[in-house]
């Protein structure tokens, strides 16, 4: 069938029928929905392996579903429809009342539709002690930022409590080349640092003053043995010099580690791996999960080995073989492969080796159930530090880590030109400077401090309500739309809005980000029938057509969204929200509206659709009103093309 639109609310369900939620009472921080067909089936998955990256700790505590194609032995779909589909536009507090709909002939497709899913995020603002149609605050947790007797509830930003406990620690990295962006210049720190960056804890530790070395603390090698030094004196030396560098780490779940000794000056790569005998495990190269399509070495249960580019979720391809198998022993229920290998790989597809200009080396494993390939029983991550055999490695201070209420603390933002959280020192972006937002609103967690929980027993029970509208399709009159996505806060996908300093005046409290990136970087090209957000084969095109832009922000304090054609200045789409301003549901004053920018045939009073190339620059402006400060707050694009 050919998705046309849709429309959704949240209801109660009441013998007289169903009653509007106000959304004072239930607050839609955002919903991800899929529709499946006949050959496909929501599968639960890993959301480390699948999403990757910030989303992964979205779901610590719950179950993580996503569509996958299946046979059902009545032959295949028709080539180029999805199998399944996914609904996430003007998908937060606007969702009642925004426009969900595309123009004449573009829809999305979906083979032999069968089941809706839906996996929503609901905070609820209601206060039981007050009954009047007017909106009043219950109980917040001292960490709100909302003002006394504002529209809005507190909550529907997710302040941190003190009901979560917060982790905090240094991570320390091994660089080869070059000068520590920041040193570790305490002496009982370094040699506690250089341990924990790959030092052998046997290294001899002495505190120097050397101008012919790195200042700071570093590593040396040589014939009689590993040091760590704190060299107190400046100098100009930088870190490294040598040409063989090494290093050992174990993955996080604890049964596959992985040996790198490379050979700059030859060229050569000796990687030993371990892991149980009898069943296949495998390393994938500079990943964090498989979601960064990694290079990986698949050893089965007999000891073959096996190259391949992982997909995204999926086994991937198989590469020509680059490897000579140095030797493969098992003893104890240990199989140990050592393999050698040129540095540079043979293609873009297999991982390079460059230890002085990357002597992190991030790195996914897995173990399977059986000897040959297939879905991982248990898997990992970590990362393996690489230190100068011949040269000098510096061990540097690469910033804070740790978790709050128990869930590993990770974000992404990424620094400009991409984004500027990282410039304006955006307190969503560190563990030690978190107050609010996702990371502090994880599945039944209670948003109040430790003495706040009035209504433990009232619980309020409605439902989200979705109406479809759709057409039979048709193939001379239906182009699929493909999802299209980026965020104005790089990968973040929420940052904080400081409040203005007290001697700003009012008409001038404004806070923005921005964020610019190339068309061509929002594609993510796979199979069209998985649907999702694939975008398909770039082969043969040049850019897309863009039918639907949708933007997604925050009451009570968004105030436009932007985006524009960077190369030539042009206006692309701007954002407007239109607040509501009573009691009344779906005019809720400080609640919001925010009609998409649509493209399609002049008959239908709309501007044809905008051509931008894959090398097409685009910039992206978020504002807001921060005479309040606000947590959680998003910018994202949703948005809906065609390839041409």
């Amino acid at each position: 069938m050919a998705i046309i639109g849709y429309e959704t609310n949240q209801v109660r369900k009441t013998a007289q029928g169903d009653v509007p939620v106000p959304i004072t009472w239930a607050y839609n921080h955002h919903y991800v929905a899929y529709m499946t067909g006949s050959k496909s089936k929501l599968t639960k998955a890993d959301p480390e392996t699948y999403l990757g990256g910030e989303f992964k700790n979205l779901y610590a505590n719950r179950d993580f579903y996503v569509p996958e194609q299946v046979d059902d032995g009545l032959g295949a779909a028709p080539p180029g429809i999805p199998t399944s589909q996914m609904f996430s536009e003007g998908n937060g507090g606007e969702f009642r009342k925004s426009f969900h709909g595309y123009p004449n002939g573009y829809a999305q497709l979906l083979y032999s539709p069968d089941t809706f899913h839906i996996s929503p995020m609901q905070i609820d603002t209601h206060n039981r002690d007050h009954q009047g149609n007017d909106f009043v605050a219950g109980p917040l947790p001292s960490t709100s930022q909302a003002p006394p007797n504002a529209s809005y509830s507190g909550l529907l930003e997710c302040p941190c409590t003190d009901r979560l406990e917060r982790e905090v620690h240094t991570v320390y990295t091994a660089v080869t080349k070059g000068i520590c962006p920041t040193a570790v210049t305490n002496e009982t720190e370094c040699f506690s640092a250089a341990e924990s960056a790959g030092a052998s804890v046997n290294a001899s530790h002495a505190s120097i003053s050397e101008t012919s070395l790195p200042s700071g603390c570093i590593i040396v090698r040589s014939e009689g043995g590993e040091k760590i030094y704190l060299n107190t004196q400046a100098s100009e030396v930088q870190c490294g010099g040598g040409t063989k560098f090494s290093g050992t780490q174990t993955g996080n779940n604890k049964t596959v580690s992985l040996k790198l000794d490379l050979d700059q000056q030859e060229g050569k790569a000796l990687i030993t791996i371990t892991g149980p005998s009898g069943v296949w495990f495998g390393i994938g190269f500079n990943a964090q999960t498989m979601s960064d399509l990694p290079y990986a070495i698949i050893i089965n249960g007999t000891g073959g080995v096996q190259e391949r580019k992982l997909a995204n979720h999926l086994p991937g391809a198989v590469l020509s073989p680059s490897l000579e198998i140095m030797s493969n022993n098992v003893e104890n229920g240990v199989r140990t492969m050592v393999l050698a290998r040129t540095m540079k790989g043979l293609t873009k597809d297999y991982f390079t080796f460059s230890p002085s200009t990357q002597s992190s080396l991030p790195f996914i494993s897995a173990v399977g159930t059986g000897p040959e390939f297939a879905v991982h029983k248990f898997k990992g991550s970590a990362t393996l530090a690489l230190t100068a055999v011949d040269g000098t490695t510096c061990v540097c201070n690469s910033g804070r880590k740790g978790s709050i209420g128990g869930i590993p603390f990770n974000k992404n933002c990424w620094d400009e030109p991409y984004g500027d959280l990282i410039q304006q020192n955006n307190p969503t972006c560190f563990v030690d400077a978190y107050v609010g937002g996702l990371r502090c609103c994880h599945h039944q967690w209670i948003l109040l401090n430790k003495d706040q929980n009035p209504w433990e027993d009232q619980i309020d029970e409605y439902h989200l309500k979705f109406r479809f509208w759709f057409q039979e399709y048709n193939p001379a009159k239906h182009t699929d739309l493909l999802r299209i996505f980026w965020e104005t806060e790089v990968w973040s996908t929420e940052y904080d809005i400081p409040k203005k300093d007290p001697e700003t005046p009012p008409e001038n409290a404004i806070h923005q980000i921005t964020s610019r990136w190339k068309v061509g970087e929002m594609m993510h090209e796979c199979n069209l029938r998985a649907g999702h957000d694939c975008t398909g084969s770039k082969n043969n095109k040049t850019g897309i057509n863009l039918i639907y832009a949708g933007g997604h922000c925050h009451a009570p304090s968004c105030l436009s969204m932007e985006l524009y054609n960077a190369d030539n200045g042009q206006l692309l789409c701007r954002h407007d929200p239109i607040y509501g301003t009573g009691t009344d549901i779906f005019d809720e004053t400080g609640y919001l509206a925010l009609p998409p920018c649509l493209w399609g045939s002049v008959e239908e009073g709309l501007q044809e659709p905008v051509f931008l190339s894959f090398n097409t620059n685009l910039i992206s402006i978020k504002r807001n009103n921060n005479t309040n400060g606000h947590y959680g707050d998003m910018a994202l694009w949703q948005m809906r093309g065609i390839l041409v």
